[in-house]
């Protein structure tokens, strides 16, 4: 197992992400055959494009700000991860502290074939008095993972049961009230765990038909493909009984005709041909 860390530090709430990223370096860094830490400076998108390219197997941990659009990288004018080069996360887990991330492109890199996403789909907010506990439930899932689990329901679980225990452990008030907001903003994407929304019809009928392992990770050409078929069948059935009509009228259109029975056949051979992919991909 390895792991490019990435955690810019560049204002006062970064103090702190860059900090928990360092506990959870020592805290995991005996489990891993190697990592990669992009920290402060080193943490520019040049550098994690360049270290995820070089290594194709290893996992993603990013610590500090984000929004739907993507990860920031040092300085927060552009991103270190963003929807354009989230196809880099394809087969690896993706686990991030950042906030909003898990509405957008935390999302989308799942879409595009990330093992996992860990992310959170509000802010994700803490206490300067308490943020040891909040870096302890942040970290929980990513060592979770480093001791063995790959079971991402139980990842969560893990780091739901972590959010719980700090907030019978913190005092302050407001501290219960955010560690509460974040542990009901965690996701974490994955096969037997949390599904991403989506507003696109396509999408939705895909996961409905194929199921979300599935349907989440089908391309913009699944529902090209299908408009495509079922356009070239239409004119194909449209031109079929023009024919019939000017051979035979209506009596020949409605009668018994082996075309019609085609193209019946082409289209269950079409769906059983998505559903055996389907199954293909779900192993």
């Amino acid at each position: 197992m390895k792991c490019v860390f990435v955690r810019p530090k560049f204002d006062s709430a970064s103090i702190y992400s860059n900090l928990w990223c360092q506990r959870l370096i020592d805290a995991v860094k005996d489990k891993l055959e190697g990592y990669i830490d992009l920290s402060e400076d080193k943490a520019t998108r040049e550098n994690v494009e360049k270290a995820l390219s070089e290594n194709p197997d290893a996992d993603f941990c990013f610590y500090n700000h984000g929004n739907t659009e993507g990860l920031a990288e040092q300085g927060g004018a552009g991103y270190a991860i963003d929807r354009k080069n989230s196809y880099l996360l394809k087969g690896r887990f993706a686990y991030s502290m950042a906030c909003l991330w898990g509405q957008g492109g935390g999302a989308q890199a799942y879409s595009e074939g990330a093992k996992a996403v860990v992310a959170y789909a509000e802010e994700f907010t803490f206490t300067t008095e308490d943020e040891q506990y909040f870096s302890e439930a942040a970290n929980s899932g990513f060592i979770a993972y480093a001791n063995g689990e790959t079971v991402w329901a139980k990842i969560k679980a893990v780091m739901v049961e972590a959010f719980n225990k700090i907030i019978d452990a913190i005092q302050d008030p407001w501290g219960k009230m955010w560690a509460r907001w974040d542990r009901d903003a965690l996701r974490v994407y994955g096969e037997g765990a949390d599904t991403p929304e989506s507003k696109c019809t396509f999408r939705k009928i895909a996961i409905r038909i194929f199921g979300p392992k599935v349907g989440w990770k089908l391309t913009k050409a699944f529902p090209v493909s299908v408009a495509l078929f079922a356009f070239g069948l239409g004119v194909l059935v449209h031109d079929y009984v023009d024919a019939l009509y000017h051979a035979g009228g209506w009596q020949e259109v409605f009668d018994p005709q082996g075309g019609y029975i085609g193209a019946i056949i082409l289209t269950v051979g079409f769906i059983l041909a998505y559903y055996q992919l389907a199954l293909a991909l779900r192993r």
